[in-house]
């Protein structure tokens, strides 16, 4: 029988594309509300101001398509999403099953770990929110909740949020920042949910995660209404 024995293979590390670089530029400037929901981006508008071809932007479109970002229709542009209310009922579900199983991993599999990573973004948060800086405190409240699925321990948590997690930072941005919920409610539960990872409590964990991460739904119903 042939050796199984390791053939000290080198690991090839991929170059990044210009495609690569362009969508995640356009997933940067969505998020932080350079780019509007529901707007119509068209590959030659992009690729003039990018300084590139129309064939990464083309490309970047579809990475973004696949992302849930954009909606891309032949011969009549790309459109960023815009969720209605059903679809941010069902992100927020998805979100809200998502997240508590991670966060319930990560208490049990490494506590102090990932209390020690929340408490520090939530001193971040704090100096974002005192210093009205909107999009540094929407940056710190993504790497947050990103904290769970990075100390769950189990990689499949993290690989299937990612299926949505530009959509929901985008939602963040460009419906909690506007009602100003970040000033007052919202970062009070931020201190909930770090307080009760600290003191290892995992059914307080999970109720005030649950709470919070369920009121985003009417928040983000509302705020929609108003754009």
């Amino acid at each position: 029988m042939p050796s199984k024995q390791t053939m000290n293979l080198g690991r090839i590390k991929r170059p990044r594309t210009l495609a690569m670089e362009v969508a995640d530029e356009l997933k940067a400037a969505i998020i932080s509300t350079k780019i509007g929901l529901g707007e119509i981006l068209s590959e030659e508008r992009v690729a003039t101001e990018m300084g590139v071809s129309r064939t990464p932007v083309r490309e970047a479109f579809s990475i973004l398509q696949h992302q849930g970002l954009l909606t891309v229709l032949p011969r009549r542009g790309s459109i960023v999403f815009r969720p209605d209310a059903s679809d941010i009922e069902m992100l927020v579900d998805f979100r809200r099953q998502m997240e508590l199983g991670a966060a319930k991993l990560a208490i049990n599999s490494a506590p102090a770990e990932t209390s020690s990573a929340l408490n520090r973004i939530i001193e971040s948060m704090g100096h974002a929110r005192n210093n009205d800086e909107l999009l540094a405190y929407t940056e710190a409240d993504d790497a947050f909740h990103a904290t769970f699925f990075e100390f769950c321990g189990n990689p499949y948590y993290g690989q299937a949020y990612e299926l949505i997690s530009g959509r929901i930072s985008a939602l963040r941005a460009h419906l909690s920042v506007p009602l100003q919920i970040y000033r007052t409610k919202a970062y009070d539960e931020h201190l909930a949910i770090g307080n009760a990872f600290e003191e290892r409590d995992e059914e307080k964990l999970l109720i005030v995660l649950e709470q919070h991460i369920s009121a985003m739904t009417e928040n983000y119903v509302k705020a929609l209404a108003s754009l």
